[in-house]
């Protein structure tokens, strides 16, 4: 299963099953268990039910994909969780050698954006770069889950461009010398307004299937910029949500991203008037195009 948020016809977001370029109507299929947009919402009713509305939706009417908008399939997780050094070719991963705990750290919830949303390169942070990623969904929730049950607690997954300001234009005058003033700065850089897109849908991890050597690509106005696979992950995703569930309480809705397949050093600053394209298999194209500050 697909699961989205769409707009048809002016009407206000509505959750969607996607299959076969069709969409279907969750919410009308759900007998009021589901309603305005709200994919945590839906989710939190458990997998069963998710499956059971999808089910019945998929016996009503439908219209063509091309007839809706898309939007970010859930904009209001709990938690929204991303991990540095997820891949062996990232400088995160280099530094601290492969037998390191994950660095994790949060992204904003508050402004979640979607396909088609626009990237604004924001004044405070001008060196902006994508970081097309895999984006774990958890359905089941849980504490202090044992590796080998913690894809027990997947739903799915979906799309993640991480955007992120490599610099911050902040006046010398009292910044505080202090050792840890570059990494507040590169969390600060996480945080900007629009800098957390997701989609185009939360595909099911069934129909995802086996995502070990799953291709990302990240295309920037048709040029290719990133081409590399899970195959190079430093981290196991068993092993990231384990330890994330020993720090946190994991909730149906949370979304814990995996980390880029390749380095920074030769990162290229998006530009105004770039189309930025993250493609990775089984989990479908997120497009966005990259706008300045008004």
């Amino acid at each position: 299963m697909s699961l989205i948020r769409y707009e048809h016809a002016a009407q206000p977001a509505r959750l969607g099953l996607l299959e076969n370029g069709r969409v279907y109507d969750l919410e009308a299929a759900s007998g009021a268990r589901a309603s305005r947009g709200d994919m945590c919402g839906l989710l939190c009713l458990g997998e069963a039910v998710v499956t059971e509305i999808s089910a019945a939706a998929k016996s009503g009417a439908s219209v063509a994909e091309s007839d809706v908008k898309l939007l970010a399939p859930i904009t209001n997780p709990g938690k929204l969780l991303a991990v540095a050094g997820g891949y062996y070719a990232s400088p995160e991963a280099e530094r601290l050698g492969p037998d390191a705990q994950p660095l994790v750290f949060c992204k904003r919830t508050d402004d979640i954006k979607g396909p088609g949303d626009p990237i604004t390169l924001w004044k405070m942070s001008p060196d902006v770069v994508d970081e097309i990623e895999i984006a774990i969904v958890i359905g089941t929730k849980g504490k202090d889950i044992p590796k080998e049950k913690a894809f027990d607690h997947v739903l799915g997954y979906t799309i993640c461009n991480d955007v992120s300001g490599r610099s911050l234009a902040l006046p010398p005058a009292g910044r505080r010398d202090l050792d840890f003033d570059g990494f507040i700065d590169w969390l600060n850089g996480k945080w900007m307004d629009g800098f957390a897109i997701l989609g185009p849908a939360i595909v099911t991890k069934v129909e995802a299937g086996d995502l070990s050597n799953a291709r990302i690509t990240s295309r920037v106005s048709g040029e290719v910029r990133v081409d590399g696979t899970t195959q190079n992950v430093n981290i196991p995703w068993d092993e990231l949500i384990s330890f994330i569930s020993r720090i946190v309480t994991l909730n149906p809705g949370d979304i814990i991203t995996t980390g880029m397949p390749h380095g920074i050093g030769d990162e290229i600053f998006l530009k105004a008037g770039d189309v930025v394209e993250g493609e990775i298999a089984g989990l479908g194209v997120l497009r966005n195009p990259v706008v300045p500050e008004a």
